[in-house]
């Protein structure tokens, strides 16, 4: 789920380790911008490799135990990637704000506490308080509140939507289907 203030050619950084993306470096002149998860500007860096690009870009940046800046690779996850050079500074401020993001508590209604459970409609927490916090939001008189973004799922745009209960957070429902440019197409 990529924030808005993130510049659209900024690229994901997916952390092997984690096994997720951690945030989003983009790489202008002779500088690269590192963002975190909520779009928050995490490092400015001045590039110190001259390794000539060559051929088409993969589409992740991968920072990890086994991975080393200009390495190409399949990760875990199956996506082709590249090995990004980081500080060790920028990466450990990314992992931090990528755990304080997963820690915050977020209650579910039994029914979205069930579907939480099933594999396929599981959704990771740091993507539905992302989608909470950057989602398009329609507020009801009965004190119920719907959340609508874009995310990616397995590299394929899908559509979350998330209703909430004001009073006091409670995750009522969610449901997410493939993108196809409208909201509601499906579950």
């Amino acid at each position: 789920m990529r924030p808005a203030n993130v510049p659209r050619d900024a690229r994901p950084l997916y952390d092997e380790d984690l096994d997720c993306i951690i945030g989003y470096r983009r790489t202008f002149s002779e500088v690269s911008f590192t963002y975190d998860l909520r779009g928050d500007m995490q490092s400015i860096a001045e590039l110190w490799t001259d390794a000539p690009a060559t051929g088409a870009s993969p589409p992740l940046l991968v920072v990890g135990t086994l991975w080393r800046p200009g390495v190409r690779g399949m990760t875990r996850a199956g996506t082709e990637g590249e090995g990004a050079a980081m500080t060790v500074q920028a990466l450990a401020g990314l992992r931090r704000r990528f755990n304080q993001l997963a820690r915050l508590p977020i209650h579910f209604s039994p029914l979205a506490l069930g579907d939480m459970q099933e594999p396929e409609r599981f959704v990771p927490m740091h993507i539905l308080r992302l989608a909470i916090r950057q989602g398009t939001r329609a507020t009801y008189d009965s004190g119920i509140s719907q959340y609508a973004a874009l995310m990616s799922r397995r590299n394929q745009p899908r559509g979350i939507e998330i209703t909430v209960r004001d009073a006091d957070g409670t995750i009522e429902r969610y449901r997410h289907w493939p993108s196809i440019g409208t909201a509601g197409a499906g579950s």
